[in-house]
C-alpha cells in the first residue's frame, strides 16, 4: 500500500507532491498525538488545531503535550519534519505567484474576460487612447498587444499585456478579440513611410478579419491610417471605421483659423474631463420623426449630433426616423442613464 503511494508520488509534479505531502503529514500527525496523549487531545479536531498551529509556527499554547513521549513526538516529528515541510510549501506558493507576477507583465498569459477593448501597438496616441478609456469606462478591462516591447507599459489594475505579432492567430486568441467590444489598430510609431506603416496597419487589420470569418462572429474593428488615400483598400478589408489623425489635425487647425475657438468644441466632445461626454442610444418608440428626437432629447437635458453618422437632423426633421438607428448624442452621464431607463 505505501510502496504503491510512494510509486504514485514520484510520478507527480513535485509541487504537487509537497503538497499532498504536508496534507497527509498534518492528518496523521494529528491522529498520532491523539493516540499519544488521549487525555490531553480528546478530539482529532483538537489534536489537528494543535498540530496546526504548530507547523505554522502560530504557537497559541492552548493546549500542547504533558507527557515524555507527547513532546518528543512534537521535538523531532512535528517541529522538525512538519515545519520543515510547511517552509517548503511556503516556498513554491511564493514561487507561482512570482512566476504568474513575470508572466503577466512580460504578456505571457492570455486574457479570459469579454467584453473588453483590444488595443493593438503602444505608441503616443494609443497611451492617450488607454488613458481616456479609462476615464470612461471604470470597468471595462483593456488588453494591449505589442511585439516590440518585452514588458507592460502600462501598469494598471484593468490593463493586461499581451507580447506577440499582431497579425498571427495565436497572439489574437490571447487576446481573445472574438469577445471584445472592439479592437483598435494604431500605426507603428517610427514608421516614416505613409505607405509602409499603411501596409503594415492592413496586415494586421485583415489578420482580424480572416479570424473574424474563421470563428464566423462579427469583430468591430477601428483602424488608424496614416493616408486617406489607403481607406479603399482597408474598406476591402472589411473594416467598421477610420481614424486619419493627420489630415483630421490639419482640418482642425484650419477650421480653428477660419473659426476662432472651434478647437476647444472639438476637445470637449472628443474628452471625457469636461462633464459631458458622446453616448450612442436607440430611438424611443414615441419618436416617430426626427424632431421628435431632437425635442425629447433636448427636453432631457441632451443634444442630439447625428442619426446613422448624419448630420442633417433639421433638415429630416419631418421624416420618419428608422426605428434602428444609431443615435449620437451628448449630455452628462447621469443623464444618458436616465434616457438608457426610460427607452
Amino acid at each position: 500500500m505505501i510502496f504503491r503511494i510512494l510509486q504514485k508520488a514520484m510520478k507527480m509534479n513535485v509541487k504537487a507532491t509537497i503538497f499532498i505531502g504536508l496534507l497527509i503529514f498534518v492528518l496523521l500527525s494529528a491522529k498520532a498525538i491523539q493516540v499519544i496523549e488521549p487525555q490531553t487531545f480528546t478530539t482529532y479536531f483538537s489534536a489537528l488545531w494543535w498540530v496546526m498551529t504548530s507547523v505554522t509556527t502560530v504557537g497559541y499554547g492552548d493546549i500542547s503535550p504533558v507527557t515524555a513521549g507527547g513532546q518528543l513526538f512534537a521535538m523531532v516529528i512535528v517541529y522538525i519534519v512538519g515545519i520543515g515541510i510547511m517552509g517548503v510549501a511556503v516556498g513554491y506558493v511564493v514561487d507561482v505567484y512570482v512566476e504568474f507576477k513575470n508572466k503577466k507583465e512580460s504578456g505571457k498569459l492570455a486574457f479570459k474576460g469579454k467584453d473588453h477593448f483590444v488595443i493593438i501597438n503602444y505608441t503616443r496616441r494609443s497611451k492617450e487612447t488607454i488613458q481616456e478609456l479609462l476615464n470612461m469606462h471604470e470597468d471595462k478591462q483593456i488588453v494591449l498587444i505589442d511585439e516590440d516591447i518585452e514588458k507592460v507599459p502600462f501598469v494598471h489594475e484593468h490593463v493586461h499585456f499581451v507580447h506577440g505579432e499582431p497579425a498571427d492567430i495565436d497572439t489574437l486568441e490571447k487576446a481573445n478579440i472574438a469577445d471584445s467590444t472592439s479592437v483598435m489598430i494604431f500605426s507603428s510609431d517610427g514608421v516614416p513611410n505613409a505607405s509602409f506603416a499603411d501596409g503594415q496597419t492592413l496586415l494586421v487589420a485583415t489578420s482580424v478579419e480572416d479570424y473574424s470569418q474563421k470563428i464566423n462572429k462579427s469583430i468591430y474593428t477601428i483602424v488608424e491610417v496614416t493616408s486617406e488615400k489607403h481607406i479603399a483598400s482597408f474598406v476591402h478589408g472589411g473594416v467598421d471605421e477610420f481614424i486619419t489623425p493627420n489630415q483630421t489635425s490639419a482640418r482642425l487647425i484650419a477650421k480653428s483659423g477660419t473659426y476662432k475657438g472651434i478647437s476647444e468644441v472639438f476637445r470637449q466632445l472628443t474628452s471625457s474631463n469636461y462633464g459631458e461626454d458622446i453616448f450612442t442610444i436607440v430611438p424611443q418608440a414615441s419618436w416617430k420623426t426626427y424632431g421628435d428626437a431632437c425635442q425629447s432629447l433636448h427636453n432631457m437635458g441632451a443634444t442630439l449630433l447625428s442619426v446613422d453618422n448624419n448630420l442633417d437632423i433639421a433638415a429630416k426633421s419631418s421624416e420618419k426616423l428608422p426605428p434602428q438607428s444609431k443615435l449620437l448624442i451628448v449630455c452628462k452621464s447621469e443623464i444618458y442613464e436616465q434616457i438608457k431607463k426610460s427607452s
